[in-house]
Formats: C-alpha cells, sequence, structure tokens
C-alpha cells in the first residue's frame, strides 16, 4: 500500500512500528475466532449438544486419514456446557481482539498523520517565495488541513481493515475449503463458488471510476477554499463596491460543483455493495444446486454457507478498501507535490556559518528572470558598508527583486552577491538573514500581542529591550494608552492597529533586531502624509550606521540617502547621489518632478 510511488510516507511509520505488529496479532486473533469459531459452532457444536442422537455421538473434531490422528470426542454429559460456554468464549475473545486491533492501528495511523502534517508545514517554511506565487493559499490550505486526511483514509479507516479482513477472509476460506475436501461431492461445490472472485473485477472497474472523480472532487474543494480566503481577507472592498451577491454567486457555483463531484463519487462508491452481494449470492445458489444433487449433509452444508456468509463480510470490506484508497490517491498525490518539491533555495552541504557583517554588498553581473521574463540583466555593483540606498523607477522596473535577492528569498539565475566579500550562497541563510532587518509596505503582524510581535526581531530579549525599541520607533505612547499595554493583542494581521501603528511596530521590531544591513521596501506607501512623516523620523534614526536598501515610489523618503540607483527594465541605468542623478537622468527628473508638488 505505500509502496512505489507512495514510499515517501514510509519514514513517517518509524515511530510506530510497535504499535503496527501488536496491532497485526490481535488481528489475527480476531480473523480466528470469528473465521472459525463461528462456523464451528454452528456446524459442530449445537449439533453435538441439541441434535439427534446420531448427531450428539457424532465426534467434535475429525482428521483426514493421512495425518495419522484419530478423531476427538466431547466427554459424555458435557456437551450442552461445551455449547453454552462456547459461545460467550468466543465473542469474548473476538471483541477484545477486534478492539486491540482497531484502536493501535488508529493510534498508529494518528502519529503518522501527524508526523506528515508536520513534514508539510516544515517544506512549506522552506519553499521560496516563487512557490507561493503558483499556488493559491486557498489551495495550500486545503492540502494541508483536507488532502493530509487522505493519510489518515490510507492508515487508519482503511488499515484498519487491512489487518482485520485478510484473517478473517483467509480463515473462512480455510474451513469452506476443509469441508470441500473431506466430504463428497464437494469440488463441485467449491467449483461452482468460484463465480464468487468475478467481484474483483468490479472492485477494480469501479476504483477506477472513482480515480479521476476523486482528482476533481479535491481540486473542487481547494477552489472553494481559495474564495473563502479571499472573501475573509477583503471584507472592507466587497462592501465598498458592493461584491456581496457576487461573492455568494461564485461560492455557490463552486460549492454546488463539489456537491455534484462528491454525489458521483457516492454512487459509485455505495454500487460497489449490492453488486458484490448480487455476485456472490448467485454463486452460492449455484453451489447449494450442486450440492442437494451430490447428496450433501445438512449440517455440512450449514457450516459451508456460514464459513461463506463471514468470507463474504471481508471481500466486501477489502473492496470498500480499494474504493478508499483510489480516492485518496487524488489527496496524497497532492501532498506529494509539496512534500517533494525541490527547494530551490537551500544551504550547501559545506555551508559556513556567518558572524555579524559590517554589511558590505557586491553585486557582480547578476541576473534573474521569472520563467521567460528578464527581471535584472546583468548588474555590477559595490555598496559599501553603512551607506543608504535609494533604489527607484518606475513600476516593474525590477526594484523589490532586486532587495528579495539579498536575503536570498530567490537567488539569480547567473552571476553572484557578496556580503563583506562572502558569497551569500555559501553561508547559512540563517546566518545571512540574521544580519538583515526588513521593514515591508504591509508589516506582517501575529495575533499576539504587541510585545510579542516586537520580540519577533529577537526571541531573547527582555521586556526592557522590547519597551526600548518601542520608544526608539515611536510606538511607547500609542501602547500605553490600552489598557493592557505591551499585553494587547493585536488581532488577526494587526487588525486592531491602524496603520500608522503597525508599522512603528514594525519598526520597533526591526530596531530590536539590530541588524547590520536595513531593508525599506515601500515602508511609508500605504501611510497619509501627515503619518509618514512621522514614520520618517524613526526610520531615519534606524538607518543610522547601516547599509540601507530603500525602494521608494515616494520620493520622501529619499531626500537625506547617500545614494540613488535609477531602475529602467532591469537595468540600472544611473547611480549617483540624489543631485547628481536628478541633473543626469531624464527618467529621475521626470519622476521627481511629477511629486515635487507633494514634498514642498
Amino acid at each position: 500500500m505505500l509502496k512505489g510511488r507512495h514510499k515517501i510516507y514510509i519514514p513517517h511509520l518509524k515511530g510506530s512500528r510497535g504499535l503496527l505488529a501488536l496491532a497485526i496479532c490481535f488481528g489475527l486473533l480476531y480473523g480466528i475466532s470469528q473465521a472459525l469459531g463461528i462456523p464451528f459452532l454452528i456446524g459442530k457444536v449445537l449439533p453435538l449438544a441439541f441434535g439427534s442422537a446420531a448427531e450428539r455421538a457424532a465426534p467434535l473434531l475429525s482428521f483426514p486419514h493421512w495425518t495419522g490422528w484419530g478423531p476427538l470426542f466431547l466427554p459424555k454429559g458435557y456437551e450442552v456446557l461445551f455449547a453454552v460456554a462456547f459461545l460467550p468464549i468466543v465473542f469474548v475473545v473476538r471483541g477484545i481482539a477486534q478492539f486491540f486491533a482497531s484502536f493501535l492501528i488508529n493510534l498508529a495511523g494518528l502519529r503518522v498523520v501527524e508526523s506528515v502534517r508536520l513534514a508539510v508545514f516544515d517544506k512549506l517554511q522552506r519553499m521560496h517565495l516563487g512557490f507561493f506565487g503558483k499556488i493559491p493559499t486557498g489551495d495550500l490550505m486545503q492540502r494541508l488541513t483536507g488532502d493530509v486526511q487522505s493519510v489518515r483514509l490510507v492508515l487508519v479507516d482503511v488499515s484498519t481493515d487491512l489487518i482485520i479482513q485478510p484473517f478473517t477472509l483467509v480463515g473462512a476460506l480455510a474451513v469452506v475449503l476443509w469441508k470441500c475436501f473431506t466430504m463428497p461431492g464437494g469440488l463441485w461445490f467449491l467449483l461452482c463458488l468460484g463465480v464468487v472472485p468475478v467481484s474483483v473485477f468490479l472492485v477494480r472497474a469501479i476504483g477506477q471510476a472513482l480515480q479521476s472523480r476523486a482528482a476533481r472532487a479535491l481540486s473542487s474543494s481547494a477552489g472553494l477554499n481559495s474564495i473563502v480566503v479571499e472573501n475573509l481577507q477583503s471584507p472592507r472592498e466587497i462592501r465598498a463596491y458592493g461584491l456581496q451577491q457576487r461573492e455568494m454567486e461564485r461560492f455557490g457555483l463552486c460549492s454546488r460543483e463539489g456537491l455534484r463531484m462528491q454525489a458521483k463519487l457516492a454512487r459509485y462508491d455505495k454500487s460497489l455493495s449490492p453488486l458484490l452481494e448480487a455476485v456472490s449470492a448467485c454463486g452460492i445458489a449455484l453451489a447449494v444446486w450442486f450440492g442437494a444433487g451430490a447428496g450433501m449433509q445438512y449440517q455440512d452444508l450449514i457450516t459451508i454457507i456460514t464459513a461463506i456468509y463471514i468470507a463474504y463480510d471481508p471481500i466486501k470490506k477489502l473492496g470498500r478498501m480499494n474504493n478508499l484508497i483510489t480516492m485518496a490517491e487524488s489527496g496524497l498525490s497532492r501532498l506529494e507535490e509539496v512534500l517533494d518539491a525541490p527547494i530551490d533555495v537551500a544551504d550547501l552541504p559545506e555551508a559556513k556559518p556567518l558572524a555579524r557583517v559590517r554589511g558590505a554588498l557586491a553585486f557582480e553581473r547578476l541576473t534573474f528572470a521569472y520563467g521567460e521574463e528578464v527581471i535584472l540583466s546583468s548588474l555590477t555593483l559595490q555598496i559599501p558598508a553603512g551607506q543608504s540606498v535609494a533604489l527607484v523607477g518606475p513600476s516593474g522596473a525590477g526594484k523589490s527583486t532586486f532587495v528579495n535577492l539579498v536575503p536570498r528569498f530567490f537567488d539569480p539565475q547567473q552571476g553572484l552577491i557578496k556580503v563583506d566579500g562572502m558569497n551569500i550562497r555559501e553561508v547559512r541563510q540563517a546566518d545571512l538573514r540574521a544580519n538583515i532587518a526588513l521593514v515591508s509596505q504591509e508589516p506582517v503582524l501575529f495575533n499576539e500581542s504587541i510585545m510579542e510581535n516586537i520580540r519577533l526581531g529577537r526571541a531573547s530579549a527582555t521586556d526592557a529591550e522590547v519597551l526600548a525599541a518601542a520608544k526608539l520607533a515611536g510606538a511607547l505612547d500609542f501602547i500605553q494608552t490600552f489598557p493592557e499595554g505591551f499585553e494587547t493583542r493585536v488581532g488577526e494581521r494587526g487588525s486592531r492597529l491602524s496603520g500608522g501603528q503597525r508599522q512603528r511596530i514594525s519598526i520597533a521590531r526591526a530596531f530590536l533586531k539590530d541588524a547590520p544591513i536595513l531593508i525599506l521596501d515601500e515602508a511609508t506607501s500605504a501611510l497619509d502624509t501627515e503619518t509618514e512623516r512621522g514614520i520618517q523620523q524613526s526610520l531615519s534614526f534606524l538607518m543610522k550606521g547601516r547599509t540601507t536598501l530603500i525602494v521608494a515610489h515616494r520620493f520622501s523618503t529619499i531626500r537625506d540617502v547617500d545614494r540613488v540607483l535609477v531602475f529602467d527594465a532591469g537595468s540600472i541605468v544611473a547611480d549617483g547621489s540624489r543631485e547628481e542623478v536628478y541633473r543626469s537622468s531624464e527618467l529621475f527628473r521626470r519622476l521627481w518632478d511629477n511629486q515635487s508638488n507633494g514634498l514642498a
């Protein structure tokens, strides 16, 4: 079940091997008690206690002559006592074995599911940013929470039957074979039962029909998740533009499509049991007809039919198990797309540690492309430690891509980046990023306290250090107005704070990190002018003594920078001080003049 393309799940079984071994032992005990105990009770024990005189005189067990064993008789007068005791013993043993087999396989399965879920989440933490641009958030949520249940389906729901049912089936078939080879006409009876294996073809045909529909059902579910995520992340825009009805129609359409696919799955899945029953009934009826013609005894017939009935349930459940595995295939495949996805930005095996750097950056023949689209083309420049550099230019010129390459959010296709003379591909990513602080246009806050959101800059920071960072960022005053102060929870994505307050928390985080390299990615473009002016003072203080890269569309943030780089179509078309670039670059002069009224 977990061989071949699903072998990536085998390591997750490591901690549950003991539980699985015990579950198999109890499954074997269940199969023996179910498949041998009940037919033996009906066919042998009850006739010895309540049958005719000839039946009571018959042996409890008879063995073929070639074994050399004689018949086994019950002591006279104990037949009823044996029958009365045999029934509860069989069901008690069967019940205990079933409980432990099911419980242990469930426990093992749940551990494996947890292990797989953690592995998928861990893999997502190590994927480069481009991966998240290819797959919608709702789809990733479906894989992490919904598709991971496919592993549970296979390892828990299916594996319980996979352990118990084969033993039951083998035991019941052993009874049938034993009786058929030890009684007159038994061979013809056995041949008539050969129609029952036709059910295997039914199972295969239905399984193939289920597989394609299960894939479409999961795709529909992922689409529904994406709609929900988009809707819940945009409540203001939806209401502002009156999009509620449109959203209801989108959601309803996708939901109805999902319902249609689930109905098809249910139709094929639930058709298996009736078809198996019909085929099996035909085979048994034919066998009974031949058995009656061959002079088969009623007692032997009852024993065989009881064993066949017991064997039928495992056949049905194993067929159902095949359907479940088929339906789970699509979910497993979607998980494997994450687990098997290459990590494009990874540490080299020989990656070196990196201590605190001065912050000197060098870019040599740097080229980067998204697919066929070239974003940066053969850039070469040096940025001394402590220099503040503004990156300006029209949208799509490559500014954000340029700064995203410094912390290795992506790797360039050609060229290299050095920090203090060391190739950043040859050092550990964690050490490199420990030397870089990022303040972006949309600061990411987690639904925790203000204290913990600032402490993300440096996990080991004391409360006093967090307070000092908040003061430097100009956040202390508004934090103290909250009844709970630093323990105030900020809400999902900082929804309980204003834009300016969220940005100051982000700046306090950067102060606390105290990294030698600072990236400001349009850090004030989403703020009003007055709020921007207040935050600009905090940013100016934060930039002192640090190598700073500033991506800016609003030029109010770059008046005091040491250097300006003008980007256009993936190339740097001007480089120098603000005054020099204004004189030499028509593009920068036009951009600056367009904002001059606002700056004044």
